[in-house]
């Protein structure tokens, strides 16, 4: 516990103070209501210890096993689909639509710890991957693989085009006529992906000082704010998992744009106008009528660690009574004692269904009522709980309150750990966190006991065991 604060004490300084400096993870030595900020990125290194051992296998294995994932095509087309993209081979587009994300967060990390630990080979790393980001990146700043390539693959060279906007015509048809392709579908993942190559861009620069994959992500910023400045109402509302509510936050601090400020307002505000929305999408109601945790966990801790974004540069007072009531609700009725959450990874919405007429909302790897917390049967993805510690982050940051920093040593120690095997030699990764209590009773020297031992059982991705850890 006592290392654990000390870390929190080095990681963040008085705004004021000698250690605030502008190259963090996050920059709010600026931010007019933040009453913290993080020291920068290469300022704290770990030399042995617990959280030493764990940074030496999250820098020496854990990353170049990614890497080796994602440039296997056989295995995973993570990679493959960006060199398509930029025109180095030829193919079809494979995997999920987030997969360019995931792309963009691995490449946070690499820079994340090349920042602290300057290895030649991660900086080669980046450029590799980078370069192919550039060349697929279409002239507009619009960047999505499964879009460009099949533009590609119907004889359109969109690297080349201005007012690509105009241009586009792949996609699932939702908005008017000539709106096709970029945002059309909302389960593309599209500003959730561009918002994790926002957070790549800086934290790229942060750590190398070069501005490649900065200056790629600042025209993806463009483009998403004349998006949201020309697109139809229908499109607009058409987001899901909102990381770039942080990016583009984050974005305005390291540019001091205005127009990215706005835009991260309006988007609070866009969540507000949605028809039909779903509590699995955190838009049934509007934002600021919202005062409980609801619907896929993921998705809702994201928006909640951006909108405490939005509060540390507006000061609105109305976005800090949501956050609260959020944060008590989920902490006091729909988080496990190891920080995790999204209990539910099918389940029925509390609120969004309705029996006149009949219709039954459902949602996924979830919130669910106050209490609904199964054991066997909990989903609490690393996503999730990776969202909460942000989420607690900012909002130690804004107040300055030692509560949220419980909170995200909770998280750092058990649901978001529990993803890393202690071995340098391990090349596992786990997403899934059920919880397991067994209960002992007997004697022992001839006195009754009783005993509860919470153990985590970890699902892993591309192999059948399982993995039992108890929790310290």
């Amino acid at each position: 516990m006592k290392q654990i604060k000390l870390l929190l004490l080095l990681a963040s300084a008085s705004v004021t103070g000698a250690l605030a400096q502008s190259n963090g993870l996050t920059d709010m030595s600026q931010s007019r209501f933040a009453k913290m900020a993080n020291t920068g990125i290469s300022a704290v290194h770990w030399t042995d210890g617990f959280w030493g051992d764990r940074f030496q296998v999250f820098s020496r294995t854990s990353l170049q096993s990614m890497w080796n994932t994602w440039n296997a095509p056989e295995i995973s087309h993570g990679f493959r689909n960006f060199e398509i993209a930029a025109g180095v081979c030829k193919g079809e587009h494979w995997g999920p639509p987030f997969h360019d994300g995931d792309m963009y967060k691995w490449m946070e990390g690499v820079a994340s710890v090349y920042a602290v630990n300057k290895d030649p080979e991660l900086d080669k790393l980046m450029d590799n991957f980078i370069t192919c980001v550039v060349k697929a990146q279409r002239a507009d700043g619009y960047i999505h693989t499964p879009v460009v390539i099949e533009e590609l693959n119907k004889g359109i060279d969109s690297h080349a085009l201005e007012g690509q906007h105009k241009q586009t015509v792949i996609g699932t048809k939702v908005g008017d006529e000539d709106e096709k392709g970029a945002f059309a579908n909302r389960l593309n993942f599209e500003t959730y992906n561009l918002g994790h190559l926002m957070m790549a861009g800086i934290v790229h620069r942060r750590a190398t000082g070069k501005t490649t994959l900065f200056d790629a992500a600042v025209k993806a910023t463009d483009f998403l704010c004349h998006f949201y400045e020309t697109a139809s109402a229908e499109l607009a509302r058409n987001a899901i998992c909102p990381s770039h509510y942080m990016g583009v936050v984050e974005m305005y601090r390291a540019t001091g744009n205005p127009r990215y400020l706005e835009l991260s307002k309006n988007l609070i505000d866009i969540r507000g106008m949605v028809e039909n929305g779903t509590d699995d999408n955190q838009d049934r109601i509007p934002f600021r009528d919202q005062y409980r945790a609801m619907g896929h966990a993921v998705r809702a801790n994201y928006l909640y660690a951006g909108v405490a974004d939005v509060y540390a540069e507006t000061g609105e007072q109305q976005l800090m009574k949501n956050l609260t009531s959020i944060w008590n609700d989920i902490v006091t009725r729909k988080m496990y004692v190891t920080g995790a959450c999204g209990a539910l990874y099918d389940g029925t919405s509390p609120d969004g269904t309705c029996y006149e007429p009949d219709s039954i909302q459902k949602v996924h790897q979830s919130y669910g009522r106050p209490y609904q917390l199964p054991n066997s049967t909990a989903h609490n993805e690393t996503c999730a709980n990776i969202g909460n510690m942000l989420f607690n982050w900012r909002m130690l940051e804004v107040t300055g309150d030692a509560k949220y920093a419980d909170l995200v040593e909770t998280c750092l120690y058990n649901s978001v750990l529990v993803w890393m095997e202690r071995s340098i030699s391990t090349r596992i990764r786990f997403v899934s966190v059920p919880i397991f209590l067994t209960r002992f009773a007997g004697q022992r020297n001839g006195q009754n006991i009783s005993v509860v031992s919470a153990v985590l059982r970890t699902h892993c991705v591309r192999c059948a065991r399982h993995k039992t850890m108890h929790i310290h």
